[in-house]
């Protein structure tokens, strides 16, 4: 964000240089600055952001639509198919349960997974606001989860036919928030490694100089 306000800074007192060269730095630096108003450069960092935020709010969609179409979509399908016969033919601590339990067990390890795998790269990137708004990709995620669970603790005895009906519309909501929230899971590490990838980057550069 630094590098991005700098670079926009330095080009438009260049440009007032250009306009008026016998002006010293130090007067087109607070000529400029000037133009940003009361709040100076804070709401040049809001656009920043808010444009950075959108970027990766549109990579996730992007690849959720994507992965529809594309190979990895093996993946949630082999792990789908596998805790459901996990539900069928195993117990878990003892007890025979449904799917749904096998679900949740799974979706738990996975973001246990998801938070140690990227502790180090939190600590060290949580400044740089290309990591922290993709951090936004859990947004989705917890939304999806938590329609889920209302759906489940409303679903006594779940009806799954197409007749519009209160029960079976709240019944197909909830398997379809269920499948997002089961396919994001394997969605947000591309996010998160994008945004890493991008972040350390920013990071060289800023260290260089």
């Amino acid at each position: 964000m630094q590098y991005e306000i700098l670079d926009h800074v330095a080009c438009k007192v260049e440009v007032l240089l250009e306009e008026k060269p016998d002006m010293k730095l130090d007067d087109a630096f607070r000529k400029v600055h000037g133009e940003f108003g009361i709040f100076g450069f804070s709401d040049l960092a809001e656009s920043y952001t808010k444009s950075i935020e959108k970027r990766y709010q549109r990579f996730f969609w992007e690849e959720f639509k994507s992965i529809f179409t594309s190979p990895r979509f093996i993946y949630p399908v082999a792990v789908g198919c596998m805790l459901y016969w996990l539900s069928i033919n195993s117990l878990l601590f003892g007890e025979k349960v449904g799917l749904p339990v096998w679900g949740g067990a799974f979706t738990i390890l996975a973001v246990i997974f998801i938070i140690v795998r990227y502790w180090k790269a939190n600590k060290s990137m949580k400044n740089y606001v290309s990591y922290r708004s993709s951090i936004h990709s859990f947004t989705f995620f917890n939304l999806m989860m938590q329609v889920s669970m209302f759906g489940i603790q409303h679903l006594d005895n779940p009806d799954y036919t197409l007749a519009f009906t209160p029960q079976r519309i709240l019944t197909w909501l909830s398997i379809g928030a269920i499948c997002a929230c089961f396919i994001s899971i394997f969605l947000i590490p591309t996010v998160l490694n994008r945004s890493v990838g991008e972040t350390k980057k920013l990071q060289d550069i800023y260290e260089r100089n």
